[in-house]
């Protein structure tokens, strides 16, 4: 049977909704660990264990400088590889699309047994949706979990870069690695410049009309660019509302960006065939831009800056 990239990302949006709940009623008053601060926000700073990291479920002490890792999140594999802690990771999981040559497992990051990661033997477990009490489990079998839920701020993306740096021993890294974003954020919305500020778009993640608001993470990124988000009057209930085709008519953006084109094989042209969706200002000029599925869903370093890229070009034409 073939796997509904848009199913899994839908399950993935109410699990994320839970656990950043529950885990921000836990640690809504936890200090940032000194020990944190002085591997993570010095660039001199030399891997030092053990080192007390902020995990989304309190603080997580790791006794000694992992080397075999287990990261079962697209988005930290992404920051894991960039940080240079590639060759301590023993495992990915099977959504993780780069780097392209990460050791992919059939892991997603939701399994709910600590027993199915133990063939591995690995020494720091990375999540961002856990299930269950896995973390708990793997915990009483003194395995460290760094739970990373998803960010909807590049401030929460460059805190997690800081927070894998010092939980991998590569603290070092963490400052050249965010002033990269930041210059790929800077020249992509420098390319762009007002072209397209104040526009409206539409961002599917299916064809059922599921989309996103400015309170994700890939709102924010539009945001960069001074767009609006038509779902934001729809989003008061949930971040990731699902809105209709009558309601699309009606706000009629001027973009509209597919990111069903893998799970569901969306195209522009397909878009624009649907009933009374001619008229729509995106279709008439042509905006409407088909994107990979994971941006939806993904805040590391490979996708934002392939994003913001795609977007500079796209609101420049």
């Amino acid at each position: 049977m073939k796997r509904s990239w848009a199913g899994y990302f839908l399950a993935r949006v109410v699990v994320a909704a839970i656990v950043t709940a529950l885990l921000s009623a836990a640690t809504s008053a936890a200090p940032v660990p000194a020990a944190q601060v002085a591997i993570a926000g010095n660039a001199t700073a030399g891997p030092v264990f053990p080192v007390t990291v902020h995990s989304g479920d309190g603080n997580v002490t790791i006794q000694a400088r992992p080397v075999r890792i287990l990261c079962l999140s697209p988005s930290a594999t992404q920051m894991v590889y960039a940080l240079g802690a590639g060759p301590q990771v023993i495992g990915v999981d099977e959504y993780s699309s780069w780097p392209a040559d990460a050791p992919r497992t059939k892991f997603t990051g939701a399994e709910t047994s600590a027993e199915d990661y133990l063939p591995l033997r690995p020494d720091l477990v990375v999540l961002s949706y856990p299930s269950g009490a896995i973390v708990q489990q793997l915990r009483e079998l003194k395995v460290p979990v760094l739970v990373l839920p998803a960010a909807t701020t590049f401030a929460a993306v460059y805190s997690q870069l800081a927070e894998l740096a010092a939980a991998t021993g590569h603290g070092a890294a963490v400052g050249a690695v965010e002033a990269s974003m930041k210059e790929d954020i800077s020249a992509a919305t420098h390319k762009a410049g007002s072209a397209a500020r104040g526009d409206s778009y539409y961002i599917e993640i299916d064809p059922t009309y599921y989309t996103a608001t400015s309170k994700t993470f890939i709102g924010a990124e539009f945001s960069l660019f001074g767009m609006r988000d038509i779902a934001d009057p729809a989003g008061r209930l949930s971040a990731y509302p699902q809105i209709s085709a009558e309601y699309i008519l009606k706000t009629n953006p001027d973009y509209v960006f597919l990111a069903d084109t893998v799970c569901c094989q969306q195209t522009p042209a397909g878009f624009a065939h649907r009933p009374g969706f001619s008229v729509l200002a995106a279709v008439r000029l042509h905006h409407v831009i088909g994107v990979n599925d994971s941006v939806a869903s993904e805040w590391g370093p490979h996708t934002i800056e392939t994003l913001v890229a795609l977007l500079a070009d796209t609101l420049r034409s």
